[in-house]
């Protein structure tokens, strides 16, 4: 019974550490790495999503003027009609709170159960929106060259003119900052009172910003090609030429890489330097980009109607076609979900399979450097050389950065007093090797059950067989023993 016993368990222990050591005599490509939850029918073309931090509201717009709520099952919770074709929503991390702008120049804000609190017109079409990470403070980018900062009763915090269309915003997961690129070539960083912590005039219009939780690093992607990261202080940190008009970007948590999609068809990676990792080749443009906040994958969006995930090497993980255009994505903060919006009338929602995510990434080197993982934002900041002058030159290419001298900014009521985020520490990132250190806790019992029937299988010898036919000295056998538990160990 007892060696019965061992089998058993030593064959469940062998199978479960063999996800790792087998995968190579298997066919990854069969793997699925995310399991389709459901596919959120709307019968239009969805422009915008956004998910709660763990994946269970989803919300949506588009070109039908609606903003819709589904959860995690895709299950319709509610719709609302604007004036307008919806462009852009956000959803605060528990979900509680919904955001929208549309075409029809306001900004909507929404509980979880559908009801409009408030709604707010600009003087332009609305082209981003972005809630705080508690649903506080709301960031809108607006056609009419301002970007707003709202509460959540709708009072008017304090406006910016940039000067030119406000194509995109973001803001630091406590509300404290708002980063913008506008067409008007600048990229901003403003605090909590509407005041400019610095601007910087770009070599063409900027369609996407994209900061780390802190906004300690912004990062933005332009029409003239270029990629750029800025640090708090608003040094030019770097800017690399991928080859074609940038149409999103994503800085990991810590700011160690940078994710941009462009329209030559690829997906590029980044590191803190500048130095391009890898990109990706795909079949259309690139619209879409996001990091996983664990740094298990890559998330990206194209117009050749698939979804991909890569892992941080660059390497394809899964993809899947939407029957259309991917015109937006956004993966969960926990890292579990990605919801897609198609041109094909339906939203698509996914889940991490966690057993094919242990096979895909079951090696350290897919992860960040440990190094590099732990490191906060301020420590990173040091490693980074100033580049002289402001300008930067890659490829042949040189880009005068310029500083903002005078900033334009009106303030209306009483903005919220923003805390000193160079002391805060970046939330504890989760990473994807804790996947495989369940498999690998087992190990230590087995090798203690293996080390226990031996002795008793080397017992029962001892006794059925002629003392003088034993060559081997049990204190010795238990040396042995002890040493390869040590070695499981």
């Amino acid at each position: 019974m007892a060696l019965g016993l061992f089998f058993c368990f030593i064959s469940g222990a062998e199978a479960s550490d063999s996800l790792a050591q087998d995968s190579g005599d298997m066919n990854l490509s069969e793997l699925k790495a995310f399991d389709l939850l459901c596919r959120c029918e709307t019968g239009c073309i969805i422009n915008t999503v956004s998910l709660s931090s763990t994946g269970d509201y989803l919300a949506a717009g588009g070109f039908d003027h609606n903003v819709y709520l589904f959860d995690s099952r895709g299950t319709q919770l509610w719709n609302y009609t604007t004036g307008d074709i919806v462009y852009t929503v956000s959803i605060s991390s528990d979900g509680s709170r919904i955001a929208a702008g549309s075409n029809d120049k306001k900004v909507y804000l929404f509980t979880r159960e559908g009801d409009l609190l408030w709604s707010r017109k600009t003087g332009g079409y609305i082209n981003s929106v972005a809630l705080s990470s508690d649903g506080l403070y709301l960031a809108v980018g607006s056609e009419d060259g301002k970007v707003y900062l709202l509460n959540r009763e709708g009072r008017l915090l304090w406006s910016f003119d940039s000067g030119d269309a406000v194509r995109s915003v973001a803001i630091s997961r406590n509300g404290s900052y708002v980063a913008t690129g506008s067409a008007n070539n600048y990229v901003y960083l403003l605090d909590s009172e509407g005041k400019t912590v610095w601007g910087k005039k770009t070599g063409s219009l900027i369609n996407s910003v994209s900061m780390n939780p802190n906004a300690y690093y912004v990062a933005a992607g332009g029409s003239n090609y270029n990629v750029y990261l800025f640090d708090r202080k608003g040094e030019f940190s770097w800017m690399h030429n991928p080859g074609y008009w940038i149409s999103s970007v994503s800085l990991t948590n810590n700011g160690s890489h940078l994710a941009a999609g462009s329209f030559d068809d690829k997906i590029y990676l980044f590191n803190l330097s500048g130095a391009k990792l890898w990109d990706y080749q795909v079949k259309d443009d690139v619209y879409a980009v996001e990091i996983a906040s664990d740094y298990s994958f890559i998330a990206a969006g194209s117009w050749d109607d698939n979804v991909y995930a890569l892992n941080m090497d660059g390497e394809e993980l899964w993809n899947y076609s939407c029957g259309g255009n991917v015109n937006s994505l956004d993966v969960s903060r926990d890292s579990s979900t990605i919801a897609v919006g198609s041109d094909a009338g339906a939203i698509y929602l996914f889940e991490r399979n966690l057993t094919a995510f242990a096979l895909l990434l079951g090696d350290e080197s897919f992860l960040p450097k440990e190094t590099v993982k732990k490191t906060d934002a301020v420590t990173a900041a040091e490693t980074i050389q100033p580049i002289k002058e402001d300008t930067a030159v890659t490829g042949g290419i040189e880009n005068k950065v310029e500083d903002v001298s005078v900033a334009s900014s009106s303030v209306a009521g009483n903005a919220k007093t923003g805390e000193d985020s160079d002391s805060e520490d970046l939330p504890p990132e989760e990473s994807s090797l804790k996947i495989l250190e369940k498999f690998d806790s087992v190990k230590f019992p087995a090798a203690l059950l293996l080390g226990s029937l031996a002795g008793t299988v080397f017992f029962l010898k001892r006794r059925l067989v002629k003392y003088y036919e034993m060559n081997e000295n049990l204190e010795d056998f238990e040396n042995l023993e002890e040493s390869d538990t040590s070695k499981n160990n």
